[in-house]
């Protein structure tokens, strides 16, 4: 028997396909055979037809190294061998960015209906094509249909279609007899179930079946991808995106909990909005002060946060006085305008210790926290443990735990089956653990019921003070620093402080530490935001001995290698390159007369008119520890900064990063104009030309892993520096794109349009990072008048952003392409005057240049008002 497997797919110079398919429990793969433009195939002849391949799928080669399996792989073959001679499979390259994928996601499960049950198609004993379509999102009262130009097809009669059958979720089959005589041309449609005939067809040109003249008992599979859609028959959905913490309610404690999403899903399904945006809820107890207000430095990716436990809903009865004490400091802690974290949590704290305290032994012999412990306690006991010792050492830096410095997985379980008294206490830890995940659990059972889904955040670091890098270290970088390049909202870049991750050894085990963390995110939202995805092509770090993000470079990058600089005609010296260049001239322009003093205390002559700093002061962690004046650290920090190059640990003097923005510096300025343009060069290559196909490769040796650990639609934070590869790797991927509307990804705009955002992205005015619009402003009165006038029309912008304006921007959003509008509820409420915060400025949620912010917008009306208000008042 012969199969031949035709493959649609336009490759281009550097590709190849390459068939990979299973026979006697053995994988086999070898290369296709370009046909043309847009089609590659091979050929295979089996002698013994009782042994035929039984799975298959196609994989795509790259000179770069990448070896990118299609999605949803593998194919099966189903075929009688006593009936045909030859099967002819007609395959559509399977991506994982086909709309269609997207709205098998769970987000959509929660926002549109559900079809079935579903049942297998009867095969005519005549049938000699079988089609197949993969299709999601069909209206209802509709099925897919076929129709073409021969009359088994419906010579193009909308009345004559054949409908398809579903025959599992979202995939739809026909079996039919075709001439095989000359080509076929056929498309798919939509055909109503009422009116027994197509309403609609796909747009694009007619697919084709070519002719098969000459072969006799040949079984031809079908198997298409991609129903063309109109943009009208796409769905397009609006959400809301607030912090968890940033709820007010009148049950509250000073802060949102998790039951106050169902009364936030109140309002939405009144705004007609179909999703919940909120921010990470992981745990961030560390040094128990405001900086653990900071919810992206989670000492646990798993464990949810303490913070938002409604206590009134533990259902256990207390003494009058312990009801009292939770009146008194509700009635306190909600007169609040802003987030008071320390007495939020010390609340929190004292009166869930005194719950557990009183029903300790029911609690812990309870099915309930049986089953948590039994299901969880892969993750939560090394956490509760962890707890337990940075209460006990006062600190969350495991590093100061003497014998529990390193973690021990044997002695940890055999505490917690013990008899020591530690063993209540990390009990304690899981109670809460299990106490949360039940009320979110509640809170996302009633979202889903009104047909709202939950979309999370994925933080890209972990705590360096952490459970997670407490208990596997080796999975981690932790000499490294993770940040940000500089951009405009944080022109010296950031530092995060993470450790960064150790890839290379994560994908030893297929990153089964990143799947177990999807499968918990999975547990309770339907899509999630990867915080920072360019951090999966390559993470800006930061060396350990300095303390600002412009101090940082790219891991992993294609350094500069020495003899570049003679190849382009440079004269290397190390010293002029690779060290602060601390000329007369800078100290004079930098510090003006203050550089009396900084010479005299921290800098020492290397010739007339040159120095270099003390090294007591040479890098900014040193001057950190030794320096308590912060004008006085800030300029020592810069005069750190003011280099050219960062060579590349263990390179021996022979590997090299350009800093970032170095044409800034005055160590670049005071170069010969010929220097100059020739390191101009060496910048460009380095930061726009010659990591795209590594860095492209990196990103599709980590993010098809992801997509694949669950089904959640994911959602790409790709803003900042942006590197070419990353737009299609995310295409390819089906992972949505961030577009916001101050932050467009060319520097030929200084603003985004909405109505040129990808389908496949989520458009925002704005995000917790930056100002809300109403904010945004006021603060550069000649920006927002630029916008005006390039984006509204509106030729003389009034100083306050009114709300008809603010409607005028939301809109534009909504009647984007985009798959989702999701809004800063702050910039929904801008629309109403009557119901937006009388103080814009206080509704910002986070300063990136400011390290460490604190955490603490509040809505200024609660989620009761707002629901009583019963909508916007907008015309």
């Amino acid at each position: 028997m012969k199969i031949t497997f035709r493959l649609n797919y336009h490759t281009v110079l550097g590709q190849s396909l390459w068939l990979v398919y299973s026979m006697d429990h053995h994988i086999e793969s070898i290369p296709m055979r370009w046909l043309n433009d847009a089609q590659w195939e091979v050929s295979l002849d089996f002698l013994d037809t009782q042994n035929l391949p039984t799975e298959y799928y196609y994989q795509l080669r790259q000179e770069n190294g990448v070896e990118l399996d299609e999605w949803k792989s593998p194919r099966l073959i189903h075929v009688e061998p006593i009936r045909y001679d030859h099967l002819l499979l007609l395959d559509t390259w399977c991506s994982a960015g086909t709309i269609d994928y997207a709205f098998e996601t769970k987000v959509f499960k929660a926002v549109l209906p559900v079809r079935g049950p579903f049942q297998e198609l009867e095969v005519s004993k005549n049938a000699n094509d079988r089609f197949q379509l993969r299709m999601a999102a069909v209206p209802v009262g509709q099925v897919p249909c076929l129709i073409g130009n021969i009359q088994e097809l419906g010579n193009w009669d909308m009345g004559s279609a054949v409908p398809l059958q579903e025959i599992s979720p979202n995939v739809w089959q026909a079996n039919i007899h075709l001439p095989v005589d000359g080509d076929i041309e056929y498309k798919y449609g939509l055909f109503d179930l009422d009116h027994q005939r197509a309403v609609s067809l796909e747009l694009g040109g007619n697919r084709i079946i070519p002719s098969r003249s000459g072969i006799s008992q040949q079984l031809t599979q079908i198997n298409d991808e991609c129903y063309q859609r109109s943009e009208d028959a796409l769905f397009k959905g609006a959400g809301v995106a607030i912090p968890v913490f940033s709820l007010r309610s009148e049950q509250g404690l000073g802060v949102g909990e998790f039951a106050d999403l169902k009364l936030l899903a109140d309002w939405a399904s009144r705004m007609n909005l179909k999703l919940i945006q909120i921010l990470p809820i992981n745990d961030t107890t560390s040094a128990h002060d405001w900086t653990d207000s900071y919810p992206y430095s989670a000492i646990s990716v798993f464990a949810l946060h303490p913070l938002y436990l409604r206590i009134d809903d533990l259902n256990d009865v207390m003494p009058d006085d312990f009801s009292k004490e939770l009146h008194i400091a509700r009635i306190h802690l909600n007169g609040l305008e802003q987030v008071d974290y320390e007495a939020v949590m010390a609340v929190k704290w004292k009166l869930t210790r005194q719950i557990f305290d009183a029903y300790q032994d029911r609690i812990i012999a309870g099915d309930r926290f049986k089953d948590f412990v039994k299901t969880h306690g892969e993750w939560a006991i090394p956490y509760a443990l962890f707890c337990v010792k940075r209460d006990h050492y006062g600190t969350a830096d495991f590093t100061c735990w003497e014998e529990w410095a390193i973690f021990d997985r044997q002695r940890m379980d055999e505490l917690w089956v013990s008899n020591d008294p530690e063993r209540l206490e990390i009990a304690y830890h899981l109670w809460l653990q299990c106490e949360l995940d039940l009320q979110l659990m509640s809170a996302v059972e009633d979202l889903r019921e009104r047909g709202i889904a939950l979309k999370g955040d994925l933080p890209i670091g972990i705590d360096r003070q952490s459970v997670d890098a407490w208990s596997a270290p080796h999975l981690f970088k932790m000499d490294a620093q993770a940040g940000a390049p500089p951009d405009a909202f944080a022109v010296k870049g950031q530092n995060w402080g993470f450790p960064t991750y150790n890839w290379e050894v994560m994908q030893q085990d297929g990153y089964a530490w990143w799947r177990c963390r999807f499968a918990q995110l999975s547990r309770y939202f339907d899509a999630y935001r990867i915080d920072h995805i360019l951090g999966f092509f390559r993470i800006w770090q930061v060396p350990s001995d300095q303390v600002e993000g412009i101090m940082g470079y790219f891991d992993p990058a294609l350094p500069i290698h020495i003899d570049e600089f003679a190849d382009r005609g440079i004269e290397y010296d190390h010293q002029r390159f690779c060290r602060p260049y601390l000329s007369e001239a800078f100290l004079k322009q930098r510090f003006g007369p203050e550089r009396h003093r900084l010479k005299l205390d921290y800098l020492d002559p290397v010739c007339p008119g040159l120095y270099q700093l003390r090294e007591a002061v040479s890098t900014q962690q040193k001057i950190t520890q030794s320096v308590s004046d912060e004008k006085t650290k800030d300029m020592l920090f810069d005069c750190v900064s003011n280099v050219l190059f960062f060579e590349v640990p263990d390179s021996n003097g022979k590997q090299f990063h350009p800093r970032c923005l170095m044409q800034t510096t005055s160590s670049y300025q005071e170069l010969g104009a010929e220097t100059r343009q020739r390191l101009e060069d060496i910048y460009v290559d380095y930061f726009y030309r010659r990591q795209e196909d590594f860095w492209q490769a990196r990103g599709y040796e980590k993010l098809p892993a992801m997509r694949k650990a669950s089904s959640m639609l994911l959602c790409g934070e790709d803003l900042g520096m942006v590197p070419d590869c990353v737009p299609n790797v995310l295409k390819e991927l089906g992972i949505l794109s961030l577009e916001i509307q101050r932050m467009p990804k060319t520097s030929m705009s200084e603003f985004f349009h909405p109505k040129n955002a990808p389908y496949m992205s989520v458009v925002s005015p704005s995000t917790h990072d930056i100002s809300t619009l109403r904010a945004w402003w006021k603060e550069d009165p000649k920006a927002t008048t630029r916008f005006a006038q390039q984006m509204l029309g509106i030729e003389f912008p009034e100083s306050e952003l009114s709300g008809k304006v603010t409607c005028k921007i939301i809109s534009e959003h909504l009647e984007s392409p985009a798959m989702w509008a999701i809004f800063p509820l702050q910039d929904l409420l801008a629309m109403d005057e009557a119901l937006r915060h009388p103080q814009p400025e206080m509704e910002r949620i986070n300063v990136p240049a400011i390290m460490p912010f604190y955490w603490r917008y509040r809505m200024h009306l609660g989620l009761e008002k707002l629901l009583a208000a019963g909508g916007l008042g907008i015309e």
